[in-house]
């Protein structure tokens, strides 16, 4: 389990998230919503130390971290070790192939045997549907199969993990749906994910927790049951607004 404590963080004189604490289950998907601009990036970019809180803690289980007290790159290194992140914009690297982009991280940051990493990342590649493009390199794919690799990417870390934020936000609603299958097939699998989003019905369905963060704080902390189908005031309207822009794209 995740555990953040008393977590605050601005930036210039705002304050984006307001002595916030809060649990990620092990195991279990946690999708954090929100209005844009509530905080829900730079959460999720706290874990992995992406952006560094002012003050807080950070506890892993077996690695505690003070926001406010200086990092040593082990402490650095360790927490990120447990930790991989999907970004909105894939951000493979071009003049690698498809193959490379999944095996490089494993092979020069942990160290792992190149004949074994390259066999685990070519399974990877297949469950995704993407085993013949291995050779390929990023510009020869369509967004929806480089958001694939990018995936494949962060799990071929083993993360304790896999941290997303909003993954499918430059895709269009076909290539969407092929990303978000591969992310259901992983929250069935049991690996421990926390994602950012705005597509409700994803949310609704693979959630097994929801946060709702809105000005820095966390007004809701339940499951999905509660949340959809309980909802506050404030969510009602939050829901209707993400209905409402739904409908007229």
């Amino acid at each position: 389990m995740i555990t953040l404590k008393n977590v605050v963080k601005t930036y210039d004189d705002k304050t984006v998230l307001k002595d916030l604490s809060v649990d990620f289950p092990d195991g279990k998907t946690t999708v954090i919503l929100g209005p844009s601009g509530s905080g829900k990036s730079t959460l999720l970019r706290s874990l992995d130390l992406l952006v560094r809180p002012e003050s807080g803690t950070i506890d892993f289980g077996d690695i505690s971290l003070d926001y406010s007290k200086p990092v040593s790159k082990k402490q650095s290194f360790d927490i990120r070790k447990k930790t991989s992140m999907v970004f909105q914009n894939w951000n493979l690297f071009p003049n690698l192939t498809v193959l490379q982009n999944v095996t490089t991280a494993p092979i020069t940051v942990l160290k792992r045997p190149k004949k074994q990493t390259e066999q685990e990342a070519r399974q990877y590649l297949a469950q995704v549907g993407l085993a013949e493009y291995a050779d390929r390199y990023p510009s020869q794919l369509s967004g929806g199969q480089q958001q694939r690799v990018s995936i494949c990417r962060a799990v071929a870390m083993n993360p304790e993990y896999v941290l997303l934020d909003e993954p499918t936000s430059a895709l269009d609603p076909e290539l969407e749906t092929q990303v978000l299958l591969i992310l259901e097939d992983l929250s069935k699998m049991g690996q421990s994910m926390i994602l950012v989003t705005h597509n409700m019905e994803f949310a609704r369905s693979v959630a097994d927790k929801i946060i709702f963060v809105e000005d820095g704080d966390i007004l809701f902390d339940g499951t999905p049951d509660e949340f959809f189908n309980h909802p506050t005031t404030r969510i009602k309207d939050f829901l209707s607004g993400i209905t409402f822009n739904d409908t007229e794209k």
